[in-house]
Protein backbone atom coordinates (compact mmCIF):
# COMPACT_ATOMS: atom_id res chain seq x y z
CA UNK A 1 0.00 0.00 0.00
CA UNK A 2 1.10 2.79 -0.94
CA UNK A 3 2.38 5.77 1.90
CA UNK A 4 0.02 8.26 0.22
CA UNK A 5 -3.14 5.94 0.66
CA UNK A 6 -1.92 5.33 3.99
CA UNK A 7 -1.89 8.98 5.28
CA UNK A 8 -5.24 9.28 3.93
CA UNK A 9 -7.14 6.27 5.53
CA UNK A 10 -5.29 7.12 8.43
CA UNK A 11 -6.77 11.27 8.20
CA UNK A 12 -10.38 9.68 7.65
CA UNK A 13 -9.77 7.33 10.44
CA UNK A 14 -9.13 10.94 12.64
CA UNK A 15 -12.20 12.61 10.83
CA UNK A 16 -14.42 9.61 12.03
CA UNK A 17 -13.08 9.73 15.49
CA UNK A 18 -13.89 13.63 15.67
CA UNK A 19 -16.44 13.79 14.22
CA UNK A 20 -17.95 10.92 16.95
CA UNK A 21 -16.68 13.05 20.06
CA UNK A 22 -18.42 15.99 18.75
CA UNK A 23 -21.51 14.62 18.36
CA UNK A 24 -21.10 12.99 22.19
CA UNK A 25 -20.42 16.25 23.85
CA UNK A 26 -23.58 17.97 21.65
CA UNK A 27 -25.74 14.88 23.35
CA UNK A 28 -24.66 14.96 26.33
CA UNK A 29 -24.66 18.77 26.33
CA UNK A 30 -28.37 18.95 25.43
CA UNK A 31 -28.89 16.03 27.69
CA UNK A 32 -27.38 18.32 30.98
CA UNK A 33 -30.14 20.83 29.18
CA UNK A 34 -32.66 18.97 29.56
CA UNK A 35 -31.96 17.05 33.25
CA UNK A 36 -32.09 21.01 34.36
CA UNK A 37 -35.09 21.96 32.88
CA UNK A 38 -36.76 18.85 33.87
CA UNK A 39 -35.57 19.93 37.64
CA UNK A 40 -37.56 23.04 37.16
CA UNK A 41 -40.40 21.26 36.38
CA UNK A 42 -39.94 18.98 39.07
CA UNK A 43 -39.30 22.02 41.46
CA UNK A 44 -42.88 23.43 40.25
CA UNK A 45 -45.68 22.91 42.83
CA UNK A 46 -48.89 24.45 40.89
CA UNK A 47 -48.96 24.91 36.83
CA UNK A 48 -52.12 26.14 37.01
CA UNK A 49 -52.49 25.62 33.35
CA UNK A 50 -50.53 22.88 33.01
CA UNK A 51 -48.36 24.45 30.80
CA UNK A 52 -45.43 22.51 31.75
CA UNK A 53 -46.97 19.15 31.68
CA UNK A 54 -48.20 19.25 28.37
CA UNK A 55 -44.92 21.19 26.78
CA UNK A 56 -41.98 19.48 28.59
CA UNK A 57 -41.45 15.78 28.10
CA UNK A 58 -39.10 13.77 27.32
CA UNK A 59 -40.94 12.42 24.16
CA UNK A 60 -39.61 15.76 22.39
CA UNK A 61 -36.49 17.37 22.43
CA UNK A 62 -35.42 20.31 24.84
CA UNK A 63 -35.54 22.84 21.86
CA UNK A 64 -39.33 22.15 21.02
CA UNK A 65 -40.25 22.68 24.25
CA UNK A 66 -42.61 25.85 24.58
CA UNK A 67 -40.87 28.66 26.42
CA UNK A 68 -37.27 27.28 25.84
CA UNK A 69 -34.70 28.79 22.72
CA UNK A 70 -31.89 26.87 21.34
CA UNK A 71 -29.08 27.61 19.11
CA UNK A 72 -29.69 26.29 15.75
CA UNK A 73 -26.29 25.44 15.65
CA UNK A 74 -25.35 23.96 18.76
CA UNK A 75 -28.40 22.86 20.20
CA UNK A 76 -28.31 23.93 23.46
CA UNK A 77 -30.59 25.98 25.90
CA UNK A 78 -30.19 29.88 25.49
CA UNK A 79 -32.79 31.37 26.66
CA UNK A 80 -35.99 30.31 29.05
CA UNK A 81 -38.83 32.60 29.27
CA UNK A 82 -41.94 31.30 31.14
CA UNK A 83 -42.95 34.27 32.31
CA UNK A 84 -46.89 34.60 33.71
CA UNK A 85 -47.38 31.49 34.10
CA UNK A 86 -48.61 32.09 37.91
CA UNK A 87 -45.99 28.87 38.22
CA UNK A 88 -45.51 28.10 41.86
CA UNK A 89 -42.29 26.51 43.57
CA UNK A 90 -38.66 26.93 43.80
CA UNK A 91 -35.30 27.56 41.11
CA UNK A 92 -33.53 24.99 41.57
CA UNK A 93 -29.68 24.70 41.54
CA UNK A 94 -30.01 22.82 38.63
CA UNK A 95 -30.86 25.88 36.52
CA UNK A 96 -27.31 26.81 36.69
CA UNK A 97 -26.52 23.94 34.52
CA UNK A 98 -27.65 25.81 31.49
CA UNK A 99 -24.25 26.73 30.39
CA UNK A 100 -24.91 28.67 26.87
CA UNK A 101 -28.01 30.50 28.62
CA UNK A 102 -28.46 33.86 27.67
CA UNK A 103 -31.55 35.23 28.95
CA UNK A 104 -33.82 33.98 31.81
CA UNK A 105 -37.08 35.25 32.06
CA UNK A 106 -38.76 33.78 35.09
CA UNK A 107 -41.00 37.15 35.76
CA UNK A 108 -44.86 37.35 37.03
CA UNK A 109 -45.16 33.59 38.39
CA UNK A 110 -44.92 32.76 42.51
CA UNK A 111 -41.70 31.49 42.90
CA UNK A 112 -40.38 31.57 46.46
CA UNK A 113 -37.03 30.64 48.18
CA UNK A 114 -34.21 32.23 48.03
CA UNK A 115 -32.44 32.66 44.05
CA UNK A 116 -29.23 29.81 43.75
CA UNK A 117 -25.96 30.87 43.55
CA UNK A 118 -25.16 28.40 40.24
CA UNK A 119 -27.68 31.25 38.54
CA UNK A 120 -25.06 33.70 39.09
CA UNK A 121 -22.15 31.16 37.93
CA UNK A 122 -23.33 31.17 34.47
CA UNK A 123 -21.29 33.32 32.19
CA UNK A 124 -22.83 33.48 29.33
CA UNK A 125 -25.75 34.92 30.99
CA UNK A 126 -26.87 38.49 29.50
CA UNK A 127 -30.09 38.52 31.22
CA UNK A 128 -31.72 38.11 34.74
CA UNK A 129 -35.85 38.50 34.92
CA UNK A 130 -36.89 37.54 38.61
CA UNK A 131 -39.78 40.44 38.79
CA UNK A 132 -42.98 39.76 40.80
CA UNK A 133 -42.21 36.79 42.36
CA UNK A 134 -41.81 35.74 46.05
CA UNK A 135 -38.42 35.57 46.31
CA UNK A 136 -36.56 36.19 49.40
CA UNK A 137 -33.64 35.69 51.57
CA UNK A 138 -29.78 37.00 50.90
CA UNK A 139 -28.27 36.89 47.33
CA UNK A 140 -25.77 34.89 46.97
CA UNK A 141 -21.97 35.32 47.98
CA UNK A 142 -20.81 34.92 44.23
CA UNK A 143 -23.24 37.74 43.18
CA UNK A 144 -21.40 40.39 41.02
CA UNK A 145 -18.09 38.81 41.64
CA UNK A 146 -16.06 36.86 38.22
CA UNK A 147 -17.88 37.37 34.89
CA UNK A 148 -21.30 37.77 35.80
CA UNK A 149 -20.97 41.90 36.16
CA UNK A 150 -19.58 42.63 32.59
CA UNK A 151 -21.43 40.00 30.56
CA UNK A 152 -25.32 40.87 32.17
CA UNK A 153 -26.97 43.98 30.55
CA UNK A 154 -29.93 43.30 32.30
CA UNK A 155 -30.86 42.46 35.83
CA UNK A 156 -34.39 42.82 37.07
CA UNK A 157 -34.98 41.01 40.46
CA UNK A 158 -37.56 42.63 41.97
Amino acid sequence: MSSARMMNRFLLLHCLILSFMIASANTTSITTDQQALLSLKGHVTDDPANFLARNWNTSSSVCNWTGVTCDVRTHRVTALNISGLNLTGTIPSELGNLSSLQTLDLSFNWFSGSIPASIFNMSSLLSILFTNNTLFGELPPNFCKGKYPPSTYFLHLF
